[in-house]
């Protein structure tokens, strides 16, 4: 998961010219995430990141966005 973040993000800055900061993924690449990170709070992981996380679960493939809203993360259990 680590790996297919940076290629999302790198692609993303280079066409974009700026970061993102939305990291759409559903919940079997959330558990990826936290199990490479160590981390199971979805706080810590989100600054670990520098992004916001959302959970899309209508999503196989996880990807990368940028919005000037803040997002509200929610915890999953």
């Amino acid at each position: 998961m680590l790996s297919i973040l940076n290629q999302l993000t790198s692609q993303f800055e280079q066409t974009n010219g700026y970061r993102a900061n939305l990291l759409f993924i559903n919940t079997i690449q959330l558990e990826q995430l936290k199990e490479q990170l160590s981390e199971n709070d979805i706080e810590i992981l989100s600054q670990l990141i520098g992004m916001d996380i959302v959970i899309e679960e209508s999503k196989s493939n996880a990807h990368v966005s940028w919005a000037q809203i803040s997002w509200k993360h929610s915890k999953i259990a």
